[in-house]
């Protein structure tokens, strides 16, 4: 077992579409048809193409004057290990390029072997991906003497809009009360807390007391037994929908184990007909074998783990609800 439990990494995302405007616009589409360009600025050409001077903020007409294809590398970076985000799913460099033509430099990427292969001074040009997007990873260089010639044919009208994944991907790690009782349900055991203050059993812990407001250390942590008492329960009743891998309802319910004050709630019972099941049923964790304990898509807030297989009744009798009412919600 790990020394250390992180939780799952996940990404929030959601698509960006903006106008564009005559300069980008035309920068866009110039990239869309295998040309790279920048604007005229005095007596300066820019590319990047911006729609202001850099020195004076004054707006510059779109004249647009074709730069490139090759460059010379001014300073570059490599990046070992690229993130989904980057064009290479392999290490490559970051450049500062100052394209034939051009009077400041494009940052881009580099395609190169090895980190040796790329030099400040070096020559490289533009290729050209075979699916373009009208965006700036339509383009890319590579070594000078690598490079590869290929007839690109100019697509049909302007670049008048443009499309972006905006995204933020991000991990943490679990809190030490969480881990211990993320750990606990790997190894098949219910690891509680007991409050130094009013003496209730809470489960799964927040690390402290949310009534008296006192906080709980691994001191404070308890094993509970696997079993409990159903309290509360509703039957789900898949929607079908695309995507959807449920076809048939299902139970999912709150169970109080024994010697705790709070229950554990989203338990799915797949294994017990639902004209049978009740609240005030005895019932019992049956876990899956350890190899095939997984912690899910469990983190600091939601449960998510993958590691009972079952439910079933004890064979108790059921507990009056007066025994359990008030943890009924």
């Amino acid at each position: 077992m790990p020394a250390h439990l992180s939780a799952p990494e996940y990404t929030i995302e959601y698509p960006y579409t903006r106008t564009v405007g005559p300069v980008i616009g035309a920068f866009l589409t110039a990239l869309r048809d295998g040309r790279l360009v920048g604007i005229r600025c005095g007596d300066r050409v820019l590319c990047p193409p911006l729609e202001y001077d850099p020195d004076t903020g004054e707006s510059l007409e779109p004249e647009m004057v074709n730069v490139g294809p090759g460059g010379t590398v001014q300073a570059w970076t490599w990046i070992a290990e690229p993130t989904p985000k980057h064009p290479f799913r392999e290490p490559f460099a970051f450049a500062t390029i100052l394209l034939d033509g051009a009077d400041t430099p494009l940052v881009h990427a580099v395609r190169a072997a090895r980190m040796e292969d790329v030099s400040t001074g070096m020559r490289v040009r533009a290729q050209w991906r075979e699916e373009r997007t009208s965006a700036i990873t339509d383009v890319y260089f590579v070594p000078e003497a690598g490079a590869v010639d290929t007839f690109i044919p100019a697509g049909e009208g302007e670049v008048e809009l443009t499309e972006h994944l905006i995204s933020l991907s991000f991990h943490e790690e679990f809190y030490p009360h969480r881990e211990r009782y993320a750990r606990g349900l790997l190894e098949g055991k219910f690891i509680g807390q007991r409050s130094p203050a009013s003496g209730k059993v809470y489960i799964p812990a927040k690390g402290y007391d949310p009534i008296e407001r006192v906080r709980m250390t691994e001191a404070h942590d308890v094993e509970l037994p696997p079993t409990g008492t159903v309290v509360a329960y509703t039957i789900i009743s898949p929607v079908q929908y695309y995507g959807q891998k449920e076809t048939e309802p299902y139970i999912r319910a709150s169970i109080l184990l024994d010697g705790a004050d709070q229950p554990l709630g989203q338990q799915d019972i797949r294994t017990l007909p639902i004209d049978e099941f009740r609240a005030g049923l005895r019932v019992r964790a049956i876990f899956k074998p350890p190899a095939e304990r997984s912690l899910g898509e469990m983190d600091n807030r939601w449960g998510g783990a993958e590691v009972i297989e079952r439910w079933e009744p004890t064979g108790e009798p059921d507990l009056p609800f007066e025994a359990f009412s008030e943890h009924v919600y």
